[in-house]
């Protein structure tokens, strides 16, 4: 009798053993597939022929908007953040640096949306002496368009493109500005390429006046790669 317990004994013990190998092979495992990984630092890349409007370190030359709620813009890693607003709706930064072209100029910058289903790198800009709108991932992400043509903003006029952007992967923007035209490119989309003579282009009403802004709505946004270029 005493030996078929020490027998019992012995193989509940070794089933124990077992168990506790296969946990700690599986942990192992787990932790090699799903290693920490910390992103390094992004190093700005500036083209000859342009200017940068972001250093790759500080907010210099930008200041907070306050549309009445609050969003902190700041630097991470290289990147520009635009931090969903934990009150209101919008987050954004306007220029406040040396004066800027309002015509015949490009602006390129990278972007992507980290958080939310909205509009996540938005570019208010000069356009003469008014202002417009690039707007792109908005409407619950996937209206794109410009804001605004005649009263209608970028769900309902002309350049009102539908597709949606993926999150968390960057996106190549480009707006190129003239005194009789407006083009944009977002990713490989073409959203923007209208004449704008006898059109009347201007902000989307409710949006103040900033100049050259960057926003997001009810999402939060990263930009890089942020700069502008003159034209002849």
């Amino acid at each position: 009798m005493g030996g078929k317990i020490s027998k019992y004994l012995a193989l509940v013990i070794a089933v124990f053993v077992v168990i506790g190998m296969v946990s700690l092979i599986r942990k192992s495992q787990g932790q090699h597939e799903q290693p920490v990984v910390e992103e390094l630092p992004f190093l700005q890349d500036v083209p000859e022929g342009w200017e940068p409007l972001f250093d790759g370190k500080t907010l210099s030359g930008w200041e907070t908007v306050r549309y009445g709620g609050e969003g902190e813009p700041y630097v991470k890693n290289g990147v520009i953040v635009l931090p969903m607003a934990v009150s209101g709706l919008m987050t954004g930064m306007c220029w406040a640096g040396d004066p800027l072209p309002d015509n015949n100029y490009i602006i390129y910058y990278e972007a992507r949306r980290m958080e939310g289903h909205d509009i996540f790198a938005a570019l208010s800009f000069p356009y003469g002496d008014t202002f417009a709108s690039l707007i792109f991932g908005g409407w619950g992400g996937i209206v794109n368009g410009l804001s605004c043509i005649d009263g209608y903003d970028a769900s309902e006029n002309e350049t009102t493109r539908h597709f949606i952007i993926t999150d968390k992967e960057w996106v190549q923007v480009q707006l190129r500005v003239t005194p009789d035209s407006i083009r944009a490119i977002v990713g490989a989309e073409q959203v923007i390429d209208i004449a704008t003579a006898g059109k009347d282009i201007h902000l989307r009403p409710g949006l103040p006046n900033t100049g050259l802004t960057l926003w997001t709505f009810l999402t939060t946004g990263e930009i890089r790669n942020l700069r502008i270029k003159k034209l002849d």
